[in-house]
């Protein structure tokens, strides 16, 4: 006869047990609807940004969330040619428009967010540019992660100046 009120309080405990289980194996549990992470967010920004592997020299870099926006203005001196990587992570906001200012030149960019690779813009030397993107709605998850870099001019690919039209342009692949 003791076994029964032992098994009696086993049964009890286990129920107890399931009643304040963490980990919910239910189709709403946490693991089928993702919440957006700044952190895992960040690790996916930095993936996009370095799935490069041109000989780069970070000069600035930085990942405002979407809900702030972007509008900063860089400074490009000297003699190599500087490049901007640019992504954006948010389960919200599909993509963005990035729009780059040199003087008079304008040059409006589509951001998607998400991409598995950063856009990755060439901006020659001259005067100081500015890199903008307007604010997502108030509250809106996200961010927006760039890093202007100066690389070696042999190894610009693409269009050498953003602010110019690449028709004209010459590039590494066409170059004589």
């Amino acid at each position: 006869m003791r076994i029964r009120p032992a098994l009696a309080l086993l049964l009890a405990a286990a129920a107890l047990s399931g009643c304040g289980s963490t980990s919910d194996n239910s189709p709403t549990s946490s693991t089928t609807s993702r919440e957006w992470e700044p952190d895992d967010a960040l690790q996916r920004a930095d993936r996009a940004l370095d799935t490069d592997d041109t000989a780069l020299t970070v000069i600035d870099r930085n990942a405002p969330h979407v809900a702030s926006g972007m509008n900063k203005t860089f400074d490009t001196p000297g003699s190599k040619p500087y490049r901007l990587d640019i992504t954006c992570d948010s389960y919200e906001v599909t993509h963005l428009t990035l729009v780059l200012i040199r003087g008079q030149t304008k040059h409006t960019q589509d951001l998607p967010c998400g991409a598995r690779e950063a856009q990755r813009l060439n901006i020659p030397t001259g005067p100081p540019f500015t890199a903008a993107i307007a604010p997502a709605k108030a509250g809106t998850t996200g961010l927006i992660a760039w890093r202007l870099n100066t690389l070696d001019p042999h190894e610009a690919e693409g269009c050498t100046n953003i602010f110019a039209p690449c028709a004209s342009q010459p590039t590494t692949a066409n170059s004589p």
